[in-house]
């Protein structure tokens, strides 16, 4: 069919526009979900520096639970057997050297850091009637990370809080269902990123979308055996990009092939 005069115009004037806004720059910003460490995925991990080093995104996200805190945590309560490989300061260690290994590879990046329910641990170890026992030896995660000194903007209220990048909010997350992005959506009423249930999915209702965007842990650790296997099987490594041009947020969920621990990035295999 033959297009008329008016339809040429409209399309070109279309094509105009979609050009103008390509040749626009955006404001690259890595969003890291659910790291778990020591219990991290390293393969994954040391690929993603790389990526850091060799794009310099304009920020980082951690979206909670980069410390899994097995040390503090309840299901290991009263158990030497379950605490005998692992001390928290074990713990504190291995998340000090991963938050360097950001901070080396991108230092001019802006850092955002959002406790999880992993870290919230550290608040409910400290509230129980006998901490009186730890002295100054329990410190808080902040301060163990050293994230104040290095420039890190962190937030603590694991539940509520959240950082806005464009048009999009990005917090750790509180909800487990099956539909999880939905009721992620339909709770927050406005473009959300999360992870915390450590899968992947996208809901989208009218012009508003949720993201879970995975974890990066190491599904095959011992120290997650306390979730059952059917459920540890649903989970899936992955990270997401977000480009922000004139105030809105463009999202790539960028899910890793858990064969070998690759990923696409921009046309390169990592």
């Amino acid at each position: 069919m033959k297009l008329s005069n008016k339809e040429i115009e409209i399309i070109n004037e279309r094509r105009k526009i979609q050009k103008k806004k390509m040749g626009k720059t955006s404001d690259m910003y890595m969003i890291l979900p659910c790291i778990h460490r020591p219990f991290h995925n390293k393969e994954i991990w040391s690929k993603l520096m790389d990526l850091l080093e060799e794009t310099q995104p304009k920020g980082v996200v951690v979206t909670g639970d980069y410390l899994d805190l097995f040390t503090l945590g309840t299901y290991n309560a009263e158990s030497l057997y379950n605490l005998k490989d692992i001390t928290l300061e074990e713990e504190y260690a291995d998340g000090l050297k991963g938050i360097e290994e950001i901070n080396k590879a991108v230092p001019n990046a802006k850092k955002m850091f959002l406790f999880g329910n992993h870290e919230d641990r550290y608040f409910r170890e400290v509230q129980k009637k006998d901490n009186a026992k730890y002295g100054n030896a329990l410190i808080s995660p902040v301060e163990a990370l050293k994230l104040k000194e290095t420039g890190w903007e962190v937030k603590t209220n694991w539940k509520d809080d959240y950082f806005t990048v464009g048009n999009l909010d990005i917090t750790h997350g509180v909800f487990f269902s099956v539909h999880v992005a939905k009721k992620h959506l339909e709770t927050h009423d406005s473009n959300i990123m999360f992870a915390h249930c450590h899968r992947v999915q996208e809901f989208t209702l009218g012009s508003k979308s949720g993201y879970a965007i995975g974890w990066l842990g190491d599904r095959d650790s011992k120290y997650f055996n306390y979730m059952p296997r059917l459920q540890r099987k649903n989970w899936r490594n992955a990270f997401a990009v977000v480009r922000v041009i004139e105030g809105v947020s463009y999202v790539e969920v960028i899910k890793i092939n858990e064969v070998d621990n690759t990923f696409m990035f921009e046309g390169n295999l990592y």
